[in-house]
């Protein structure tokens, strides 16, 4: 699977920063922080057997993924946002994701509807093996490994780097500020196969419709079916 380009693991200085920055990142992903918790510098030092200088170094590369704040004289928090910054997100993310989607059913490959078909095979296989509750490291790979192959179906490098970028950050508030994916597989793999027939019937305004419901139904603040667009001021 293709790594997200938005990715600071190569702007990190260090070996050392590189592996605290890694490992916190796939923390806070997973949702082991909670929104708004303090990051305690000397303690992370200590966990890790490091020195600040690559703990700051790593802190400084999560605050330009949008994972955490670095608050002068005070310390380090998980990033906290507010409802309506997190309902705005979510609207342009799915408009993004919607927008390959579209280009992937009309460019699509008939190999590469094959291998889509495969990894949602393979996701409901997972739901049967876990009776719909999933470990989310377990089902973050799994999804992002079918919406790569979609980016991939688009054509587009610059098109697909940009919604790449904002993984992360809806993985990150999912994990923190929502319920997480545990339970909700069955859910999740009814959105993918809605997306795999429209791509499979090369109908790119209803892969477009079908992918924007998949991202607004995340399970964010309860898991609301839609999330309205946001007001233009």
């Amino acid at each position: 699977m293709r790594p997200s380009p938005g990715s600071r693991t190569a702007v990190v200085g260090g070996r050392l920063a590189n592996q605290v920055y890694d490992d916190l990142k796939q923390k806070l992903l997973a949702g082991e922080y909670a929104a708004g918790a303090p990051l305690v510098v000397a303690g992370i030092c200590a966990d890790y057997g490091v020195s600040k200088q690559p703990v700051m170094e790593a802190m400084r590369a999560l605050a330009a993924d949008r994972l955490v704040e670095i608050q002068p004289q005070v310390g380090v928090r998980v990033r906290q946002f507010d409802e309506g910054e997190v309902r705005a997100f979510f609207w342009l993310f799915a408009r993004c994701e919607g927008a390959m989607a579209h280009r992937a059913a009309e460019l699509r490959s008939d190999d590469e509807l094959h291998r889509l078909e495969v990894l949602c095979d393979r996701m409901r296989r997972l739901e049967a093996a876990t009776a719909g509750d999933v470990n989310s490291p377990t089902y973050l790979k799994a999804n992002r490994e079918i919406h790569g192959l979609i980016h991939s179906m688009a054509r587009s490098t610059l098109a697909a780097d940009i919604s790449y970028d904002l993984w992360d950050l809806s993985d990150f508030l999912i994990a923190t500020h929502g319920d997480g994916f545990a339970g909700r597989l069955s859910e999740r793999n009814h959105g993918h196969d809605e997306v795999l027939q429209a791509i499979r019937d090369q109908n790119p305004e209803a892969a477009e419709a079908a992918m924007i419901e998949h991202v607004l139904s995340s399970p964010l603040g309860g898991g609301a079916p839609e999330i309205a667009e946001p007001a233009v001021s």
